[in-house]
């Protein structure tokens, strides 16, 4: 009976550890598969044919009521100040939306004015998933609309990730800063994030034990001399 009683409480237990969740998010030097995928004209294409510059690739989908609107007007405004000359780079709009098609694209250029040495292209439900997969970003249905982060990445000539910026609050200095990287210069800082990140919170969590003992010896050590006045001798008037 108690090796029953155990066994049930064991796998309560167990139903009740919550899974693992995995971390999404882009990772240096990832490489992505050269998927096929089509542009606005039907033109079936591979990814690996925009390899040799630069490469800023920007997750949207035609549909999209408002954030992916602004990342495209974001980037259109870094990018007319940025100092790099536009020819050493390239930006490919690719929509993570499987109903987008050849169609939709054009309409979309045409709509949204989409300058003309950029590309805008989709692809198979299969080339979208190994796309998103591949640069560490997650996008969810909901309805007919998608949730997904807003998210720009910077990949180098040979189609590595080199980096990344989320949201639309970026300068033409960070677009910079990201084409220069992906051109081959120096990240160190941003190579080394996570080490620095668990460096700065191991140095934090030993800070607060640290006051904390300090405040625990500080109370206690009133704590003694509240008590020792309160017990010292007593006298008496004669």
């Amino acid at each position: 009976m108690k090796q029953t009683l155990s066994l049930l409480a064991f796998a309560f237990l167990a139903s009740n550890i919550p899974a693992k969740v995995v971390e999404v998010a882009p990772q240096h030097g990832q490489s992505v598969p050269s998927i096929r995928w089509i542009d606005e004209s039907g033109r079936a294409r591979q990814l690996s044919e925009l390899s040799g510059y630069p490469l800023i690739l920007l997750p949207i989908y035609t549909r999209c009521p408002g954030p992916c609107l602004q990342n495209v007007d974001r980037l259109k405004e870094a990018l007319t100040k940025a100092w790099d000359n536009p020819r050493q780079f390239r930006v490919l709009l690719f929509s993570f939306d499987p109903s987008d098609n050849a169609a939709t694209l054009a309409e979309y250029r045409q709509r949204e004015n989409i300058p003309l040495n950029w590309l805008v292209g989709t692809g198979s439900q299969d080339a979208i998933d190994a796309l998103l997969e591949s640069i560490g970003v997650q996008v969810g249905k909901a309805g007919s609309q998608f949730t997904h982060p807003n998210i720009l990445i910077v990949l180098d000539s040979k189609l590595r990730i080199a980096k990344w910026i989320y949201g639309t609050n970026y300068s033409s200095a960070d677009i910079d800063l990201a084409l220069k990287v992906a051109a081959g210069e120096s990240d160190w800082i941003g190579q080394h994030s996570q080490m620095l990140y668990s460096l700065l919170l191991f140095a934090g969590s030993g800070l607060c034990v640290t006051l904390s003992y300090h405040v625990m010896q500080l109370l206690a050590l009133r704590r003694s001399n509240r008590h020792a006045s309160l017990s010292g001798p007593l006298t008496t008037d004669r």
